[in-house]
């Protein structure tokens, strides 16, 4: 479980700050060997790591393969990438030997598996819901053209909205990532007690440094397998980067993270867009750019992405949607917009103004250690579990 995309840095960071004072036992998936090596460094920290390893799909046929018990089945088609009878099996042995006060289930997909385990006591049963998966659903639907992968989407949301909730239902408590996702989800599970444990940022292993306007480039970090990041990255080279080149015809652009798509990989040309791929580290990129961008137009929870570049001393220029669970006062602490022709402005406006970079550079990074640092996050999650073990 290598911290190489938002989620998974958010599961280590917790879980770090839990082996502090709690015994903690992390069953997870690990498709690659360098997820295997990664999980050496939670059994460092003294955390019970039990690795199930599923071989990724080996072509199309092997997809059908993941995906045909499930489409005559009362799951929603998607649970086909998450539920694996081997790691059920682990799961079921681990329930049988051992009891826990507390089970953290992150992403309600992954309820699944509680309709197979029997547990020995009645634990408090936790969500961590990263996005509200049937929302999230919704919007790539919106922004996903006419074709098969719209109808894919279409056609599992059928049923996906109606077992999230049910999920959902299942548990003490949910904690969710931002003030909007708890207003939606009290709304639809009223019954559910819901808490906002926002994501974080590891301030004291990130220098602050002011950026450097000669620069003229801008950088967006994030995992591009995800549509949402995929379609935010495309949307900003197709119709916002044209009206930022009409003012700065140098600028220059980076796109970073793993597997982006044919389409995406097809917009680097190596002078003034860079289409990187997987990188060992993100800091170096934050370095080189003046600007953070966050053009997403759908997703859901909070973006460590946001809360890295303001740990840095990146200033952030995001649409409302990117910055969806994080208390950012707009001009003070980032700059957002959500039409093409206001996000050029902001990234303009940024580029070309030294002290008002300057300006936000470090009232961010002062909202990132009072309120985002992971420790404190950390405390919020032990909170949650101690209402969840006292059933209020």
């Amino acid at each position: 479980m290598p911290a190489n995309d938002g989620e998974k840095l958010r599961v280590f960071h917790l879980l770090r700050v839990m082996s502090r004072s709690h015994r903690v036992t992390l069953v997870c998936r690990v498709m690659h060997q360098d997820e295997e090596d990664a999980l050496q460094s939670l059994r460092a920290l003294g955390i019970e790591v039990v690795g199930v390893r599923i071989a990724p799909p080996d072509g199309h046929l092997e997809r059908l393969r993941w995906v045909a018990p499930f489409l005559l089945s009362r799951y929603p088609i998607s649970l086909c990438t998450v539920y694996f009878p081997a790691i059920r099996d682990a799961l079921r042995q681990l329930v049988a030997r051992r009891s826990f006060d507390v089970v953290q289930i992150e992403h309600s997909s992954l309820a699944i598996y509680l309709d197979h385990l029997n547990f020995s006591n009645d634990p408090a049963r936790v969500v961590t819901m990263h996005n509200i998966d049937y929302v999230r659903n919704e919007r790539i639907i919106r922004n996903t053209p006419f074709g098969v992968r719209k109808w894919y989407h279409q056609l599992n949301q059928v049923r996906f909205r109606r077992w999230e909730l049910a999920s959902v239902r299942r548990f003490h408590r949910a904690m969710v990532m931002s003030d909007v996702d708890a207003q939606i989800l009290r709304r639809d599970v009223p019954e559910v007690p819901v808490d906002v444990v926002p994501n974080g940022v590891d301030c004291e292993a990130m220098a602050h440094q002011l950026p450097e306007i000669a620069h003229q480039s801008v950088v967006f970090v994030a995992s591009m397998d995800s549509e949402a990041n995929n379609d935010g990255a495309l949307h900003f080279l197709d119709a916002v980067l044209p009206l930022l080149r009409t003012r700065l015809p140098e600028l220059k652009v980076w796109m970073v993270g793993r597997q982006p798509s044919a389409q995406l990989q097809a917009r680097h040309d190596g002078q003034q867009v860079f289409v990187t791929g997987k990188v060992d580290e993100v800091v170096s990129f934050y370095r080189r750019a003046t600007v953070s961008i966050v053009p997403l137009r759908s997703g859901g929870g909070t973006r460590l992405k946001i809360l890295e570049a303001m740990g840095l001393g990146i200033p952030v220029v995001s649409t409302s949607v990117g910055a969806e669970g994080i208390d950012l006062r707009d001009g003070v602490d980032a700059l957002l917009a959500d039409t093409d022709q206001a996000f050029a402005d902001a990234v303009h406006a940024l580029l070309t103004n030294g002290d008002r970079l300057r300006s936000i550079s470090l009232q961010a990074r002062a909202l990132a250690e009072h309120r985002y640092d992971w420790r404190h996050i950390g405390r919020m999650q032990e909170a949650v579990h101690v209402q969840a073990l006292a059933r209020t």
